[in-house]
C-alpha cells in the first residue's frame, strides 16, 4: 500500500481515483477544499480532521460490495479501541450519540474508492448532532498513524475474509430501533449477509434495505 499525505487537499476521493495505478493507494489530508459525502452532501472542516480514501481493486470475489461500508467502519473502531465507539447502519460513526465520522464508498470501472472522514477535534460543531472523536487537538503523527492503520487493517480485511458480521452488530445501534426510509418505515431486525438491512414493517413483512438513506424515528 502506498501512502501520499497533504495538509490540505481539494479532494480525497477525486485524487485517489485519479492517481491510482494497480497498488493499493492511500491518500490522507486533515482539511479538504471540495469534499463530499453521502448523496453529494458538502464536507465540513472540523477544527482538526481526518480525511483519508484508500482505493483498491477487489479481486476477492467472495467479497459482497455492500459489505465495504460496513467494514470500513468497524476498522477505525478495531483502530481506535473506544468503547464508547458505536456505528450506525450503514455509514456513520458515533460518539455519545453524535455523528463523529461517516464513510463514503465509490467504485469506478471495478476499482473501489473508500473514503473515511473523522472530526478529531471540534470544538463549537456547525452541524446539527455532530461531535468529535476527543475534546482537544492531538498530535497529527497520531492521526497518520491511525489512517494508515485503519488503510491497512481495511484491505487485511477485504483480502482475507476476516469480516465477521456478529462482531459487527455488538457495535451496532441500529438493531431494534424504528426507522423510516423512502418506502416507509419499519424496525431493523437485522444486517443480512450481503449487509442490507432487515427490515419489518409494520404490517409483518421483512424486507432488505441496501440504501443508507434511513432516519431513526426518536
Amino acid at each position: 500500500m502506498k501512502t501520499i499525505f497533504f495538509e490540505s487537499i481539494d479532494n480525497t476521493q477525486n485524487y485517489a481515483l485519479e492517481n491510482y495505478i494497480s497498488e493499493p493507494l492511500l491518500v490522507v489530508s486533515y482539511s479538504q477544499d471540495s469534499g463530499r459525502g453521502r448523496e453529494k452532501k458538502e464536507w465540513q472542516n472540523a477544527d482538526q480532521s481526518l480525511a483519508v480514501s484508500l482505493v483498491f481493486r477487489n479481486n476477492n470475489e467472495e467479497l459482497n460490495n455492500t459489505l465495504v461500508p460496513l467494514i470500513a467502519g468497524f476498522c477505525f473502531l478495531e483502530v481506535i479501541e473506544n468503547k464508547e465507539l458505536k456505528l450506525k447502519w450503514p455509514n456513520d460513526i458515533n460518539l455519545k450519540e453524535n455523528k463523529i465520522g461517516g464513510i463514503l464508498v465509490e467504485e469506478q470501472e471495478g476499482v473501489l474508492c473508500v473514503g473515511l472522514g473523522v472530526n478529531y477535534f471540534w470544538d463549537n460543531p456547525s452541524i446539527p448532532n455532530a461531535g468529535s472523536l476527543y475534546d482537544r487537538k492531538t498530535d497529527n503523527n497520531s492521526i497518520n498513524s491511525d489512517a494508515e492503520k485503519w488503510g491497512k487493517l481495511v484491505l487485511d480485511f477485504v483480502e482475507n475474509n476476516k469480516f465477521e458480521l456478529s462482531k459487527y452488530k455488538e457495535k451496532l445501534t441500529t438493531l431494534g430501533k424504528l426507522v423510516e426510509y423512502p418506502e416507509g418505515r419499519g424496525w431493523a431486525r437485522d444486517i443480512d449477509i450481503d449487509g442490507s438491512l432487515i427490515i419489518e414493517t409494520p404490517e409483518g413483512k421483512f424486507l432488505n434495505l441496501t440504501s443508507p438513506l434511513i432516519t431513526e424515528v426518536k
